[in-house]
């Protein structure tokens, strides 16, 4: 670890607080837990840092080699998604319980996605055959055994059948899935596992979700093919209704992020060379900034009335609410991963070299 005294930052926008080199390459967001550690999801295993740059213990995947987005559980515990399966790890880095789906052959070694939703403490696991529910002691609640209604239950994966992404929040789970080079569906199920409504959002190479804390889903979603007909858009649904959009907005360039949401009622959202700032309510533009080279999510910092986007380029840029370039500060390598904004008010930021930093906005 480094550290980065005030005196040798005159004139910097932001104070660089200390670095932490030679973690791995992370394989999913940064998280902050409510015990103020840092987790860090690196291939097969899950490091814990805290807020002085201190790693604290490292946890290998027991469920397979590759780390997908960690969960909180309401006790502490952190779950984390392998190859078709969920892994406690408690707040001491120690092993849980583990549970696994069997996918055939052909499961392949990809990490599932892995949400919280509806009821009482429960967890989803969507794998191309069905979405699982079960509660944070890792016992099973219940399964939705075919993505389609006509379709029927096999323990084997589907041919080219794929989770894209999935969320969750009180009022249900939303799941897109689909097969490469044909359609791919948006499904909103409920506590008891119930396809409520789906929505058809044709042949795409990528699409995200993002529950926002104003009731609504937000999607966006790449094309396969973008041209001067399909573009990447923004959708904006309301959950409880019945898949159709509120609004939407379409943007000329491609490789749309999941959106992020801030407490004034902006929808922030990057594709590879703009950040677009939208009304929440009508999806009307309040301003878009040219970036290139944007690789990460944006983040907002509601306290500094900022947001946050990392680029290709190893730069962090921090955007004012009118648009304009508050500070930017050049790291170690790219930073294709959102950076966080922690509870303690400090920025955190991992890049693909594994170089952590804590930076203090201005």
């Amino acid at each position: 670890m480094t550290g980065f005294p005030a005196a040798g930052q005159a004139g910097q926008p932001v104070r660089l607080l200390w670095q932490l080199a030679g973690l791995g390459r992370p394989s999913a967001d940064m998280l902050m837990g409510t015990n103020g550690l840092l987790y860090l999801p690196e291939g097969n295993k899950l490091t814990a840092v805290n807020t002085d740059g201190r790693p604290v213990w490292e946890a290998p995947l027991a469920v397979g080699n590759q780390t997908g987005r960690p969960v909180f559980g309401p006790a502490g515990s952190i779950f984390m998604s392998g190859n078709a399966a969920v892994q406690e790890i408690k707040t001491s880095g120690a092993a849980g319980w583990s549970f696994q789906v069997y996918q055939g052959a052909g499961g392949g070694n990809t990490a599932a996605l892995l949400c919280g939703g509806p009821g009482d403490g429960l967890l989803y696991l969507p794998l191309p055959d069905a979405l699982y529910a079960l509660n944070v002691a890792g016992r099973y609640k219940w399964a939705l055994l075919s993505w389609n209604a006509a379709g029927g239950y096999t323990t084997k994966t589907l041919s080219g059948q794929e989770i894209l992404d999935c969320a969750g929040d009180s009022g249900g789970v939303y799941v897109i899935y689909g097969r490469r080079g044909d359609n791919y569906t948006l499904a909103a199920i409920d506590a008891a596992g119930n396809i409520r409504w789906t929505r058809p959002l044709g042949d795409v190479k990528s699409a995200h979700l993002f529950a926002g804390g104003d009731g609504r889903l937000y999607v966006t979603v790449n094309p396969a093919q973008p041209g001067r007909i399909q573009k990447s858009t923004v959708y904006a649904f309301d959950p409880a209704g019945d898949g159709q959009p509120e609004w939407s907005f379409r943007v000329n360039y491609d490789d749309l992020t999941t959106p992020a949401l801030s407490a004034a009622g902006v929808l922030y959202v990057c594709d590879s060379k703009r950040l677009y700032a939208l009304d929440a309510r009508d999806g009307t533009e309040k301003w878009d900034l040219q970036l290139l080279n944007i690789t990460s999510e944006p983040v907002v910092d509601d306290t500094h009335n900022l947001v946050y986007v990392g680029s290709r380029d190893g730069y962090v840029f921090a955007l004012d609410a009118s648009g304009k370039t508050a500070w930017e500060r050049k790291l170690d390598g790219a930073v294709s991963r959102r950076p966080l904004v922690g509870a303690d008010g400090y920025l955190y930021v991992i890049t693909d070299r594994g170089s952590l930093y804590k930076l203090a906005p201005a």
